[in-house]
């Protein structure tokens, strides 16, 4: 059979005839070939757990944490140039000691990292590590990516936002219980028990207790001065509401009850079987606050108390107790499904956190499945870019009623990759898309639901460049669609839909997968790009059976941005409404001729008012392409240039200059006279002009 022939074949129906097309193994998306090692690169993680200070975020990046020390103790310029050499390698190593599994806090790491590295640094680098360690005001436990990071993460979240709410718990409730003690105790006081020798020496501390005469005392205060002021009825009331209060179990740091579960059947268990406690407790606190009061009627009151119970607690008294963490794994079948939405549908304060490796069944439709309940928070989001949301995640625990973090996190099946490219893979494919629902956030979907942090969100695929070399060996760049079926080459249990195609067998009917699905001709073959272990380019065909998956993950994708537009296009008529037409058809039009311009080169001769890099002096670091990629790039000797002034704020123009490690970034002025903190970012630009 013709190669051609052989490739259609394979394209409908998923079979090799005579074995005459390749199987895949052992390969990645080819966009992937460019990355390497990832602990020499600044990105979100590391994360660190940050122990319970005054003020401090709960989790914060270990490069956001260094970039703050850097701010206070490095100078400007090419003066702190040194030490900002030392702390980014200090930062380098911890990275690197979190990919390669190890534990510690952030000063444990720290000081390893500096005992590491001191022999090649010597007396100076010691001399920038310790100036630098005494301006690291955080700590806690570092966690490097993983399969358990994002449980860590929640639960840290979790355990943080209860701890906080539980301690002012106890305050109020202790404070109850003092007051109504006090109150007992007075009107003890007032009686002939309370005057006896025993009462009254129990009533002096035990280093004053010499210097009195108790039993004078005694026959003075004889006489009670006068009746009691709690009747017997009051006084059992009043201890009773003091039992409840002393022996609650919910917020109390002795013996507490689980909130946290791996099952939502125990969890739901656990919730309905304390739900009398719960009324107890209400009860014992709205007694308390009438008692202190005086308030309290007993003609009135006690009729309503005695039949309080689960049933008379309102969504007010609910929200006072803790919420219940559930985190699952797995692929959610249809029994773990059913068995979530029963927990989300329930009443109960669940937040179920719910980490999944799979990005093309039930796992990646539970999200949108559970938005349709209506009254659910729900998030979405893969683990790469679990920090960037932390917000939201703060926001689904601190949501009165049920919620959903649904967490894409690589398995078993990802091919040799680091796995936080995998876990970034499955958002840019548009497999696991970032997207809040937030039900308290307004009436309607407008308001309620949002996507997240997506550079390319009008597009169906996001696009990018891919330099390759040809036949001939010259280099060749081209602009390249990262699809679902690209995802899918990162997972082993979708080899089978792939057929490796070397170039001796690249034809005209080979079409790339996203042109292939706008245009298809008959006798066409989609195609994605792929490389082997040593690099080597080549195209694979992709079957029918993962098309069809591909198409149904961008229809998703277009109900998703349908949703997202609801709320764009608010923003967007206020703008409209704000500029004049001319000022948007120039923005309009400069943004065509960009994105039509080839490739700048560095200026020979900038002014002073002018964005540069001094390209020749580039020595690679990484450091400006990890602020703004689209910002930044790359020339043909991996040295950078500004690909695209307009790509990015004035903000990201500084933040690379005072990274830059040869201080050869020059921010100019700024293109938007209204960019938030200006002034600020100019003072800081100064140096750099």
């Amino acid at each position: 059979m013709p190669e051609l022939e052989e490739q259609v074949f394979f394209h409908l129906t998923g079979a090799r005839s005579n074995g005459a097309l390749a199987p895949v193994s052992g390969m990645r998306p080819a966009l992937f070939a460019r990355f390497g090692d990832l602990a020499s690169l600044r990105y979100d993680f590391p994360v660190i757990l940050v122990r319970a200070a005054q003020g401090a975020p709960a989790v914060a990046s270990l490069s956001g944490v260094v970039d703050g020390i850097l701010a206070d103790v490095a100078a400007e310029g090419i003066a702190g140039e040194r030490l900002r050499r030392s702390v980014l390698r200090i930062e380098r190593e911890i990275r690197a000691l979190a990919t390669a599994g190890e534990i510690g806090t952030l000063t444990s790491l720290w000081d390893r990292a500096v005992e590491e590295l001191r022999p090649r640094g010597g007396a100076p680098f010691l001399e920038d590590a310790a100036k630098a360690r005494a301006a690291l005001t955080v700590d806690g436990d570092v966690a490097g990516f993983g399969p358990s990071t994002p449980v860590r993460m929640v639960t840290h979240l979790w355990r943080a936002l209860e701890t906080r709410r539980s301690a002012e718990m106890r305050r109020r409730i202790d404070t109850l219980a003092l007051k109504l003690a006090d109150l007992v105790k007075a009107d003890y006081l007032r009686s002939e028990a309370g005057r006896h020798a025993a009462s009254l020496k129990a009533g002096v501390g035990s280093g004053h207790r010499d210097a009195f005469d108790f039993e004078l005392m005694a026959k003075l205060l004889a006489a009670p001065s006068g009746a009691p002021a709690l009747s017997p009825n009051r006084r059992a009331r009043i201890e009773r509401t003091l039992a409840a209060l002393r022996t609650q179990r919910f917020f109390d740091a002795d013996l507490p009850f689980v909130f946290a579960f791996d099952r939502v059947e125990d969890a739901l268990v656990a919730y309905r079987s304390r739900l009398g406690a719960m009324a107890d407790l209400v009860r014992a606190i709205a007694v308390a606050e009438l008692e202190l009061r005086g308030s309290y009627v007993e003609d009135k009151h006690d009729l309503y108390f005695e039949h309080f119970d689960a049933s008379s607690l309102s969504q007010e008294d609910l929200a006072l107790f803790p919420d219940y963490l559930v985190w699952l794994a797995g692929a959610a079948d249809a029994g773990e499904r059913a068995r979530i939405i029963e927990g989300l549908t329930s009443g109960a304060p669940l937040k179920i956190l719910f980490a999944t490796d799979d990005a093309f069944g039930l796992g990646a439709q539970l999200a949108t499945t559970a938005m349709g309940l209506g009254d659910a928070f729900v998030l979405q989001s893969s683990a790469a870019q679990l920090y960037r949301v932390r917000d939201r995640v703060r926001a689904a625990l601190e949501y009165d009623g049920a919620a959903l973090v649904s967490v894409f996190v690589p398995g078993p099946d990802s091919v040799a990759l680091p796995p936080y490219l995998v876990a970034a893979a499955a958002t840019e494919s548009r497999a696991f898309p970032t997207f809040s629902y937030d039900p308290s956030a307004g009436p309607d979907w407008r308001e309620r639901f949002q996507l997240h942090d997506d550079p390319q969100p009008d597009r169906t695929w996001p696009e990018h460049e891919l330099a390759y070399a040809d036949e001939r060996l010259q280099r060749n760049t081209e602009t390249v669609a990262f699809t679902l079926a690209d995802f899918a080459i990162c997972d082993a249990r979708h080899a089978p839909h792939f057929a490796r195609v070397s170039r001796g067998g690249w034809n005209d009917h080979l079409v790339p997968l996203s042109s292939w699905l706008g245009s298809k001709r008959n006798a066409d073959v989609p195609y994605v790009y792929a490389v082997d272990g040593d690099a080597k380019l080549f195209k694979l065909v992709v079957d029918e059976r993962l098309i069809q998956q591909v198409r149904r993950c961008a229809e998703q994708w277009h109900r998703l941005r349908e949703l997202d537009d609801l709320k764009r296009e608010r923003v967007v008529v206020a703008q409209l409404a704000a500029e004049p037409i001319a000022e948007a058809v120039a923005v309009a039009a400069s943004a065509a001729a960009t994105a039509v311009a080839p490739e700048p080169e560095a200026p020979a001769a900038p002014s002073s008012d002018e964005a540069y890099i001094e390209t020749p002096r580039c020595t690679t670091c990484n450091e400006c392409t990890g602020v703004n990629p689209r910002m930044f790039a790359y020339n043909e000797n991996k040295q950078a240039y500004i690909k695209d002034r307009k790509a990015g704020t004035y903000a990201d123009l500084v933040q690379a200059a005072e990274n830059c490690q040869v201080a050869i970034i020059h921010p100019g002025k700024p293109l938007d006279a209204n960019e938030p903190g200006l002034d600020d970012l100019l003072k800081r630009a100064e140096p750099f002009l």
